[in-house]
C-alpha cells in the first residue's frame, strides 16, 4: 500500500509543481500583454501623427524626385514608413517593462534584447534613408555641371556614397562586416585613384599648350 502511495505521489508532484508554475506566470503574463496593447495603441497614435504631419508638410512630393530612394521604398510613402518607424521605436519602449513582469526567464530575456536591438535596427533604416537621399543630391550636383565626364564621376561617387551608408548602417545593425568592409575599401580606393590619373592625364593634356606659351615667353 505504501508503494502504492509513493509511486502516485511521484507521478503527481511533476504534475502538481507544473501547475504551480502555470498559475504563478498567468498574472505576468496577463500584465505584459495589458502593457503591450496599451503600448501598441500609443505607438500607433503617435506614429497615425507623425505620419499626417509629414505628410502636410509635403515630404513625399520632396522625394519622389529622388530615384534611388523612391526604387527602395516603391509604392510605400517616405511619411507613411517614417511613421512606421516611428511607431515601432515607442512600442519598442514598453517591451523592456512588459518583460519584467513575466517571470519566465527566457520570454523575459528576449524581450529585453529585443528593446535593445530594435532601436539599432530603426537607426540602421535611418541612416540608409538620409545616405540614399545625400548620394542622389551630391549625385544631382555633379551631373548638373556638364563638364567633361561628370555623369561617370556623379554616378561612381553615388555608388561610393551609397556603399559606405550601408556599411555604416549594417554596422549600426551589428552585423560584423569587417572583411567585406576593408575589402570595399581598397576598391574605393583604387577607383579614386584611377579617377585623379584620368583627372591628371586629362588636365596635362588641356594645360600643355599655355605651358608650352609661358615657357616661350620666359
Amino acid at each position: 500500500m505504501a508503494f502504492l502511495e509513493e509511486t502516485g505521489q511521484a507521478l503527481l508532484n511533476p504534475l502538481a509543481n507544473l501547475w504551480n508554475s502555470f498559475v504563478e506566470v498567468i498574472p505576468g503574463l496577463i500584465g505584459a500583454l495589458v502593457v503591450l496593447l496599451f503600448g501598441y495603441l500609443v505607438a500607433w497614435i503617435i506614429g497615425f501623427v507623425i505620419k499626417k504631419l509629414l505628410k502636410k508638410a509635403k515630404l513625399d512630393q520632396m522625394v519622389t524626385k529622388r530615384k534611388t530612394v523612391k526604387n527602395i521604398t516603391g509604392k510605400l510613402e517616405l511619411s507613411a514608413l517614417l511613421g512606421l518607424i516611428v511607431k515601432w521605436y515607442v512600442f519598442v519602449l514598453f517591451l523592456t517593462p512588459a518583460a519584467s513582469l513575466v517571470k519566465l526567464p527566457a520570454l523575459s530575456t528576449f524581450l529585453n534584447s529585443a528593446a535593445l536591438w530594435i532601436p539599432n535596427l530603426i537607426a540602421a533604416v535611418l541612416i540608409a534613408l538620409v545616405g540614399l537621399i545625400a548620394a542622389d543630391y551630391i549625385y544631382e550636383k555633379i551631373s548638373g555641371t556638364k563638364t567633361k565626364k561628370s555623369a561617370l564621376i556623379a554616378s561612381v561617387t553615388r555608388i561610393i556614397v551609397v556603399v559606405f551608408t550601408l556599411v555604416i548602417a549594417l554596422n549600426q545593425m551589428g552585423i560584423d562586416i569587417s572583411i567585406a568592409e576593408n575589402s570595399l575599401l581598397i576598391i574605393i580606393a583604387g577607383i579614386m585613384l584611377a579617377l585623379a590619373i584620368g583627372f591628371g592625364l586629362a588636365l596635362g593634356k588641356e594645360l600643355r599648350p599655355t605651358v608650352k606659351k609661358m615657357i616661350k615667353k620666359i
